[in-house]
């Protein structure tokens, strides 16, 4: 174990987030419009409206909330496909194809925003897409305005994939520990001046 690392990272609860390594900085992330997949925008600026400010989305829970930052999917050499010919042709990553993501952990005391309800999210998001209106039930499903933080967070802990959290901007100097996909990335990261930076690959949902 390297010092300064958490001794065990699966049984600490923590905000997660991933950023693409070449997109990293020891400094203030600012989401951005330009920046974001061109598909969710819509749903991404619905959310603007409601909350006041453009979101970044951070993971909340042990370990196992890490999958929702889709971290692991760097490792992913199928990424679907399409038919030709009447054919279904998989599209396989070839070596040097590969992003190469980070993921930051932020201690649950360090991070303030605006919690949503992951799995209504999901639905929230469809509907955005489709161009249908959000309902008041629906709405209270999402935000859940009642709940405290405290409940918020014994919601994540106990299961890293039903809460999530929407930030203006994230500070990625204040993170607790970092994962690299390899140790040239750890390096590159110890270089900017972060810490606790280690490599760890996480495996691949079926």
């Amino acid at each position: 174990m390297k010092p300064g690392l958490p001794s065990s990272p699966a049984q600490e609860k923590y905000f997660y987030h991933a950023i693409d390594l070449d997109a990293i900085s020891h400094s203030v992330l600012r989401p951005q419009v330009e920046f974001s997949d061109s598909e969710w925008v819509p749903a991404y600026q619905w959310l603007e409206k409601e909350v006041g400010f453009y979101p970044l989305f951070l993971a909340v829970g042990d370990e196992s909330a890490a999958y929702v930052t889709g971290y692991q999917n760097q490792w992913r050499v199928n990424i679907g496909g399409t038919f030709i010919d009447g054919k279904y042709v998989a599209s396989k990553r070839k070596a040097g194809e590969f992003p190469n993501v980070v993921l930051l952990a932020f201690r649950q005391g360090d991070i303030q925003g605006c919690f949503t309800d992951y799995q209504w999210w999901n639905i929230v998001l469809t509907d955005v897409l489709c161009g249908r209106p959000i309902g008041p039930a629906l709405y209270r499903y999402l935000f859940k305005k009642s709940w405290s933080r405290s409940k918020w967070l014994r919601t994540a802990n106990g299961d890293g994939h039903l809460v999530q959290m929407l930030v203006p901007e994230l500070d990625l100097s204040k993170a607790a520990f970092l994962w690299a996909r390899n140790e040239k990335s750890a390096q590159a990261l110890r270089a900017m001046g972060f810490e606790n930076v280690s490599v760890k690959r996480l495996k691949l949902e079926h």
